[in-house]
């Protein structure tokens, strides 16, 4: 029963036309990013475009490199988080006004496996989130490679480390829909729950961790254990290029992978129980 409800739920989600506004909002942002860089770069400063072949800024927008921006995009912290706690916040609390949930829960669904039912379908969206911008920057960058550099650097690519820099980074999304999943149903308001979540991820949150940092020590550690630390510690293992001493991916920074893995995974269930527990008790008959 759980899998064909999930069936259903992805079914219903891949015709809702908030999932693809976002999708090409967020592949357009991969697009138009490195397309600003390069003609800038690429500009004398008085509006003639003068063609330059190296420097720390061509990375921005030539492979291997460049390969990285359409992912770093749609991290938890980046525009990827803010879009997905707008489309968990707004499908979430409108099964309420729908009357839905009271629907499946007539027809003998038990509430737990409807809710997980709903939050499994996250998994979709979180990957679209980071493939989308991953590929239309990959074939974007590609032009302004093969314009500068005369081929496209494939040798150089570490194919298998960018599709684990990809899954790592969708994986960062799963606290904040979470979150923003525990809202709508707690609230059953769709100004609640995405309003909650782009509050905590734009101003808690990043307000939280600064404040930490400055305080240093014991704080600043603590500050990497939030939602945001977490996923930059895995973000600092994301990379792209063949290039590396050794052949292997290290961490310069944060937290353990293992930790970060763990800490994530134990957000989202919070959330997740929490948003069930509250569903368990919650009056549907009016």
């Amino acid at each position: 029963m759980f899998w064909q409800m999930v069936s259903v739920e992805q079914k219903k989600l891949t015709r809702r036309k908030i999932l693809w506004i976002e999708l090409v909002i967020v592949a357009a942002a991969a697009v138009f990013i490195p397309l600003m860089i390069y003609l800038a770069s690429q500009s004398d400063g008085s509006g003639n475009l003068v063609v330059t072949t190296d420097g720390p800024v061509d990375d921005m927008f030539t492979w291997p490199s460049a390969l990285n921006l359409g992912i770093g995009l749609a991290s938890g912290g980046g525009l990827g988080g803010l879009l997905i706690v707008i489309l968990i916040g707004t499908l979430t609390a409108q099964e309420y006004g729908w009357r839905t949930m009271q629907l499946w829960l007539s027809n003998g669904i038990s509430r737990p496996v409807l809710l997980l039912a709903k939050f499994a379908i996250v998994l979709l969206p979180a990957l679209l989130f980071v493939l989308a911008p991953f590929v239309t920057g990959a074939l974007t960058t590609a032009v302004f490679t093969q314009n500068l550099q005369g081929s496209l650097p494939f040798a150089e690519v570490d194919w298998w480390q960018a599709a684990l820099s990809i899954l790592r980074t969708a994986y960062t999304l799963l606290p904040y829909a979470a979150l923003t999943f525990l809202l709508a149903v707690a609230s059953r308001s769709t100004v609640v729950a995405v309003g909650g979540g782009l509050a905590y991820t734009l101003l808690i949150e990043g307000v939280l961790m600064q404040l930490l940092g400055l305080v240093g020590g014991t704080w600043a550690k603590i500050g990497q254990y939030l939602p945001a630390g977490l996923s930059n510690s895995l973000a600092s293992l994301n990379r792209v290029s063949s290039q590396t001493n050794s052949g292997l991916v290290t961490q310069a920074d944060g937290l353990s992978m293992e930790t970060a893995v763990i800490g994530i995974a134990l957000y989202t269930l919070l959330f997740v129980g929490l948003a069930v527990l509250a569903f368990r008790r919650q009056d549907l008959s009016g």
